[in-house]
């Protein structure tokens, strides 16, 4: 067995080392994810596999034959691609994807068994289209190449499935995946076959290799190291960018010198035929130099030997005339040089073949050319050839060994010093911060970026630490401040308790709760939102308001009553709620003194002159005191009914156990906003029956909580017919009504329950309502 270095087993190499390094970073991750785990083993099987090519280049021996059962590690690394995609960026289907796991490997490992205890069957050749020992095995290389195309296919659907089922953003991270996972594996593949069916030459495929896998590698690493949860190593990322990018470009020096040698072997070996011929100048070893047609007699002299005519046809002779994989070698025409013997006429068209051996006969290196139109053959020992390569591609290995030695040695030493110690001492310092250590302060080694970063962090601990000596000594008199405080604020709480308190008295004359006047029975219920509580008894405060009472309107008994609703929350809502009851009693009042000039009022009109003035007095205010309300008028003699509606909720018909809303189809500004006088007044009218109720309510009946939404705010009810289920199944009764609506409240609330009969007790049964509508213009 012999070391015999190619420019194949130098890329194979550079591809071997560099994912071998990727697979170890990941797997150095502490307490890594499966995800984290499956890619690490794909870069180590990926290792693997380079390596096998690395022994097949670099060992002219049958033992290196073996390189392929390493071959066979490819098929698992597709398998740890795919139960990659079953675990990032979460897990999904685990028990799917460990069967599935499972069926693969068992597959590889049934076909590497079959194909191991192949290769027991057949002696090891040396196959000169790939320059490395193999096993003769065609149907089972198909059977592999099969295979490989199979789980690689099975990997990009794994990968597309699970781009697909996946949120948006897992979305097109995972799509980068089967992107980058295609590009990875693919074109070495689609190579592989081109370069085994003399498509492309072994060269080209080499090329392609090592451009997708140390490229590829690398960006699939660094895009999972920039979206996995796991947490990778900063001073890892470092290296790890460093070593690709150097290893690439070192390949690349490498395919633009090292890959030339052939030319300069050629070259020599064909100026030592042109010697031979002309000069008669031994040459080296066993090198033949033949005319095409002439014997060659036995014990001549070996440099210009005219021996054994050659026909380098392989079908007749299965030893010679193997032609390499590489185009006809055209070398430049030398200058003609004049010399001491003879002027040179190098060859100017000349073609290469490797020429296999036996047990009498070594490998050796054929080439065919004309020179001064005679044919001629030069064969040369295949080991120089190999000598050749050998002792041209050694210093690359050299460069490539120290390389990788500095980047991960030398490079991380660097690194540590210059980046990676600064910001652990930062870190550090955060992690004592985060304990209370409020005397941390760091040293600044170089004013960089990252000493600018420590500087900032001192100073932001210090200005935390001067901060937390005033609040301890701010701390030290907080008690003294509290009661201070406290007491204080009792104080104004106090003051503040009395005001509600007071505005609360002035309200309470104009509510009423129940009222009986001839046939028609008012009945009101108010629950003010805002509760005090003062002098140790429990009071509310709010801008809800209903009034009632009887009146004589162009002489004839009625009865007048409003709901209100003064917009504002508390005091503000209890203040506007005072000026109407103030505005509306003092109408009230006026019109009793005065009954005997009432007498050309109609109801329709008393409403215009009320509302009217109403809407005065709160247009002083200019829009900062705004009232909603229902004012009406009922004719106790007939049950006739009078309304104005002022943006309030709709009134309410009680008959025969069912509630339904009496449309209001001209609605008037809030009281408070501008009233326009050239517009028709319009009074709606309606025919109340014996046992009819009259239901009106503020639209905190309506605005009830009705559920959560899904960012936790509170969901309220728009349907103003929501209540009429709430009256038919408390049968009108006010008490029942608030008590099923009670938990559900965001807003002040009031009811108006007025009820018509005949009799002095209210009647229960009723007939369909009558609805009409009078005009009244004034």
């Amino acid at each position: 067995m012999s070391l015999q270095l190619t420019f194949f087993s130098f890329g194979s190499l550079i591809v071997c080392i560099f994912t071998a390094v990727l697979g170890s970073f990941l797997a150095a991750i502490r307490n890594r994810s499966k995800s984290s785990s499956y890619l690490a083993g794909a870069f180590f099987l990926l290792s693997v596999h380079a390596f096998a090519f690395v022994i097949a280049y670099s060992i002219d021996s049958p033992i290196a034959a073996y390189h392929r059962w390493l071959i066979l590690a490819v098929i698992p690394a597709f398998s740890c691609m795919g139960q990659f995609f079953f675990f990032y960026p979460s897990p999904i289907k685990e028990k799917f994807a460990f069967r599935f796991f499972s069926a693969q490997l068992f597959i590889w490992l049934t076909f590497s068994i079959y194909y191991v205890f192949c290769t027991f069957q057949k002696e090891p050749v040396f196959d000169f289209s790939e320059q490395i020992w193999t096993y003769p095995l065609p149907l089972e290389n198909k059977i592999l190449g099969v295979l490989v195309l199979t789980y690689s296919f099975l990997m990009i659907f794994t990968g597309i499935w699970r781009s697909w089922t996946a949120s948006k953003e897992s979305n097109r991270f995972t799509g980068l995946f089967v992107l980058f996972f295609s590009l990875l594996i693919f074109p070495p593949v689609i190579a592989n076959s081109m370069s085994r069916a003399g498509i492309i030459s072994r060269t080209d495929f080499l090329t392609v290799y090592t451009f997708f896998m140390i490229p590829g590698s690398f960006v699939v690493l660094v895009l999972y190291i920039n979206t996995t949860s796991d947490q990778t190593r900063f001073l890892n990322r470092i290296t790890g960018i460093c070593l690709g990018t150097f290893l690439l470009i070192l390949y690349w020096i490498g395919l633009a010198s090292v890959s030339r040698q052939e030319d300069t072997f050629d070259l020599s070996k064909l100026r030592e035929a042109e010697n031979s011929i002309f000069i008669r100048k031994n040459i080296s070893g066993s090198a033949i130099v033949s005319r095409v047609g002439i014997p060659t007699e036995q014990g001549s002299n070996p440099g210009p030997r005219l021996g054994t005519p050659t026909n380098h046809n392989p079908d007749s002779d299965p030893h010679v005339g193997i032609p390499t994989n590489e185009n006809p070698i055209s070398p430049k025409r030398f200058l003609r040089q004049s010399t001491g013997y003879y002027d040179s006429v190098f060859p100017s068209e000349a073609e290469r073949y490797f020429v296999e051996g036996n047990k009498e006969k070594s490998r050796s290196v054929l080439y065919k050319f004309d020179l001064e139109n005679q044919k001629y053959d030069a064969i040369f020992p295949y080991e120089e050839y190999r000598n050749f390569l050998h002792k041209a591609i050694r210093p690359y290995f050299a460069v490539l060994f120290i390389t990788v030695f500095v980047i991960l040695f030398g490079f991380r030493l660097f690194f540590r010093g210059t980046i990676w110690n600064p910001l652990k001492n930062l870190l550090i310092g955060i992690g004592k911060v985060n304990q209370g250590d409020l005397n941390t302060k760091i040293q600044v080694r170089i004013q960089d970026e990252i000493g600018f970063l420590t500087d900032s962090f001192n100073g932001m601990v210090s200005s935390i630490r001067e901060a937390r000596t005033a609040l301890s000594v701010y701390a030290d008199t907080l008690e003294d401040q509290v009661k201070d405080r406290t007491s204080r604020l009792t104080k104004l709480l106090e003051q503040q308790q009395g005001d509600y308190f007071l505005t609360s008295l002035l309200l309470k004359p104009f509510g009423i709760e129940t009222a009986r006047n001839g046939k028609v029975s008012v009945e009101s219920f108010t629950r003010q939102k805002k509760q005090f509580l003062f002098k140790e008894q429990n009071h509310e405060i709010g801008g809800d308001l209903c009034m009632s009472t009887s009146l004589k309107i162009g002489g004839a008994n009625c009865t007048v009553f409003m709901n209100a609703d003064a917009m504002g929350k508390s005091i503000q809502g209890a203040g506007g709620a005072i000026v109407l009851g103030s505005v509306f009693g003092a109408i009230l009042n006026r019109t009793r003194l005065f009954e005997d000039k009432t007498l050309e009022f109609s109801p329709q009109r008393w409403l215009r002159s009320a509302f009217l003035e109403l809407s005065k007095v709160f247009e002083i205010f200019e829009g900062s005191m705004l009232v909603t309300a229902v004012l009406g008028v009922i004719e106790e003699s007939t049950g006739k009914t009078y309304l104005v509606n002022a943006e309030h909720p709709s009134p309410i018909l009680y008959r025969n156990g069912k509630a339904s809303l009496i449309p209001t189809k001209h609605f008037f500004n809030r009281i408070g906003l501008p009233f326009d006088p050239s517009s028709i007044f319009t009074v709606q009218s309606f025919q109340l029956k014996p046992g009819d109720c009259l239901f009106l309510g503020s639209d905190g009946k309506d605005d009830l909580i009705v559920g959560l939404r899904e960012d936790g705010s509170k969901e309220i009810n728009e349907n103003q017919e929501a209540f009429l289920s709430r009256i038919e199944e408390a049968k009108g009764d006010l008490h029942k009504i608030y008590q099923g609506m009670e938990e559900y409240l965001t807003d002040d609330i009031s009811f108006l329950k007025i009820e018509y009969s005949y009799s002095k007790e209210p009647l229960k049964t009723n007939g369909q309502p009558t609805m009409f509508v009078s005009k009244e213009i004034n």
